[in-house]
């Protein structure tokens, strides 16, 4: 499976995001593309996330859809989702096909330079969806740090889990840390893919990364500088990561009342 990582400044405007989109994608023959947390607006726009907001059936989703058609590919990229009268921190994966499905960010950090809460409506269900690549797990930064959500979509049958972020600099050697311990732990490839340059008092680091079911790094990209990262993965090392630490296998999920 070939993915490409999109790292890149944000620029604050939809319609311009969708354009890189468009070319970054039209330009390549990756299988899969990613792009950053809230990419289609940009990540620290406070109040503005109620204009902004879009339900997964406008007409802007629909055309990324027609790119992904048009290249015969995935796209992964984040977005505030309105739903009813709740908004949500998402990520869309748009198919090949045409279908569109959506995961909503379960975690929302609200402390330090973070006020989610203030703004978004958390998600409830970990998100795993079937495609033409296989079962890929969908979380959105800070949900990394919770590992009962990495193994919940391990469990459902994820090969692959996707990060997309908006990590500062401060928050850096957490990521770098945990990303390889969950791709450990369930046997997993990690693809993580962060927002570079600033956005309003927040400086962000980019270091998007491939992680090998056995916590190895396949690629990363360069810190504080936009930049397209191609990476290859080996479905094979699935079989031979699991064979050797079965983690999945071994999981228990319950426990004596009294320990």
């Amino acid at each position: 499976m070939k993915v490409a990582l999109v790292q890149t400044k944000a620029n604050f405007s939809r319609e311009r995001a969708v354009e890189r989109l468009k070319r970054t994608v039209m330009e390549g023959d990756a299988d899969l593309y990613v792009f950053p947390e809230m990419y289609l607006t940009g990540y620290l726009i406070r109040d503005e996330v109620h204009r902004q907001a879009l339900s997964a059936s406008s007409s802007v989703i629909r055309e990324i859809t027609e790119v992904a058609c048009s290249a015969n590919t995935h796209i992964i990229f984040g977005f505030p989702e309105r739903c009813g009268t709740a908004v949500y921190n998402s990520a869309a994966l748009v198919h090949p096909d045409g279908r569109v499905d959506v995961a909503r960010k379960i975690h929302l950090p609200n402390f330090g330079p973070f006020e989610e809460a203030l703004y978004f409506t958390p998600g409830e269900r970990p998100a795993v969806f079937d495609t033409a690549l296989g079962r890929i797990g969908v979380q959105i930064c800070y949900d990394l740090f919770f590992p009962e959500l990495a193994k919940a979509q391990a469990l459902a049958g994820a090969d692959v889990i996707v990060n997309i972020s908006a990590s500062p600099t401060v928050s850096r050697v957490f990521f770098e840390r945990v990303l390889p311990a969950r791709a450990i732990e369930n046997t997993v490839f990690m693809i993580y893919v962060n927002w570079v340059g600033r956005q309003r008092n927040l400086i962000f680091w980019g270091g998007s990364r491939c992680v090998s079911p056995r916590g190895m790094e396949i690629a990363v990209a360069p810190y504080f500088r936009e930049h397209t990262l191609v990476c290859e993965l080996d479905m094979d090392d699935l079989n031979v990561a699991r064979r050797l630490r079965p983690t999945i296998r071994d999981t228990r999920l319950t426990f004596p009342a009294s320990y």
